[in-house]
């Protein structure tokens, strides 16, 4: 594991909670569910969706469920319909 990928994984990289259903902009590494959460919304820095590639397309995401995106991809932007997160910064 390298230090980048410590830092992340102890947050040191920073966070957020997003508990609404406008859209969070930014540069984020992934999330972790607070409560049972739905996303709408996903999109990577060329804006293109996530929604597939992530396999968040239809689907309840359980609290305490991780997500992450591949190195070198980041979200820009995260949509819920319900529930709360908590975003990790790159």
């Amino acid at each position: 594991m390298s230090i980048n990928a410590s830092s992340f994984s102890a947050g040191y990289t920073g966070s957020v909670v997003v508990a609404n259903t406008s859209a969070k902009v930014g540069q984020f590494r992934g999330f972790v569910v607070n409560s049972d959460c739905v996303v709408s919304a996903c999109l990577d820095q060329a804006s293109a969706s996530l929604m597939t590639t992530l396999g968040l397309t239809s689907v309840t995401i359980r609290q305490g469920g991780f997500v992450c995106v591949p190195d070198g991809t980041y979200i820009s932007s995260i949509t819920l319909s319900s529930g709360t997160i908590i975003l990790y910064n790159v």
